[in-house]
């Protein structure tokens, strides 16, 4: 089974053998040496998600209202199983029980992070398993917003405030790239623009992939040659960005049992919602898309364990629970996943 994982999940399970729980080789020195980069990697994730979105053909503004109820559906089960069971079973509370179960369905929401490729053409599932995580990242957003206020119009005037900051960096990052004549001083004024991006939401204590998401909103929307420029250099840095985010990750589980036996809830409560899910997000979606949508939207992607490294990040020791939960589900999801693909190779 562990050869059938995908190569992100084998990267989390690298990381934890690496990490302060196993070899030691990742300590908690190295980790804070390497903690910086972080919200760069989650702007950059953030970032493709929004350059991937096109919606002015009609197919495929109906593709991201299917993808964005199955995301909605997915997030309200996997919270509201999630909230019930640590209620009952009195869980840690180091994070209030609501902020806890929201977070977690956000992280269950996601199916896949894929590099954004006009000229790559893909099948109706593919494009709802990469457009179902942008509700989850707004979501999200809003939640550490509003765990970081404790009032909603606070919270909303945050988002707005960071929402603005991203506007006055994209612009400039635009203007810079647009008027440069050569690559290389494209790639230095992109890598500057994920730099401050993920040093602004850093600084803020808010969501990096919020950032991201709307920088490539705002750029794909633009248009051009610096919307071109960004896509290509960004899916130059993406693969290293992605290797540092999921080894970190791994490193940084912490797997007391409470959080083990929540990480299995996890698992049932997603599956079970994706293949709701899955079966709405159908007869939305039309005719393309396939029967076994909810089937295959059981792979996990990057998108939610990442999410979880970014609150982790942002709302400090106290959300460790929140990414040991995420990262156990996410390797059963995948596991789950590799299971059903083989049994269909084998059918």
């Amino acid at each position: 089974m562990i050869g059938r994982l995908s190569e992100s999940m084998l990267l989390l399970l690298v990381g934890a053998a690496l990490g302060p729980a196993g070899l030691g080789v990742l300590s908690a020195d190295v980790l804070s040496f390497l903690d910086p980069a972080m919200p760069v990697a989650l702007v950059a994730l953030g970032l493709l998600a929004g350059l991937g979105v096109a919606v002015r053909p009609a197919g495929e503004r109906r593709l991201l209202a299917a993808a964005s109820i199955e995301a909605l559906i997915t997030t309200v089960i996997v919270a509201a199983g999630m909230l019930l069971v640590i209620s009952a079973w009195n869980g840690p509370a180091d994070v209030p029980y609501w902020f806890f179960a929201l977070v977690v369905g956000v992280c269950a929401a996601p199916s896949s992070v894929a590099a954004p490729r006009h000229d790559d053409p893909r099948t109706a599932a593919e494009r709802i398993g990469t457009l179902d995580g942008l509700l989850p990242i707004a979501v999200g957003a809003a939640a550490l917003a509003l765990l970081r206020e404790q009032s909603g119009a606070a919270a909303i005037i945050t988002l707005f405030e960071s929402a603005g900051v991203t506007l006055v960096i994209v612009l400039a990052g635009w203007l810079l790239i647009s008027r440069s004549a050569s690559e290389t001083e494209q790639r230095v004024f992109t890598a500057a623009l994920l730099l401050l991006l993920g040093g602004a939401a850093d600084y803020l204590a808010l969501s990096a992939l919020l950032s991201g998401l709307l920088a490539g909103l705002l750029l794909e929307g633009i248009g051009g040659r610096a919307r071109d420029s960004v896509r290509r250099d960004v899916l130059h840095f993406q693969h290293p960005l992605l290797v540092l985010v999921l080894i970190v990750t791994g490193a940084r589980v912490e797997l007391p049992p409470v959080w083990i036996g929540l990480g299995l809830v996890y698992i049932l409560l997603r599956t079970g919602a994706k293949l709701a899910a899955g079966w709405v997000a159908r007869r939305i979606g039309g005719s393309a898309v396939p029967a076994d949508l909810g089937m295959r939207l059981l792979s996990p992607g990057v998108l939610g364990i990442a999410f979880a490294l970014n609150v982790l990040r942002a709302s400090g020791p106290d959300a460790a629970g929140i990414l040991a939960v995420a990262a156990v589900g996410t390797l059963g999801s995948d596991m789950i996943s590799a299971l059903v693909s083989r049994r269909e190779e084998a059918a």
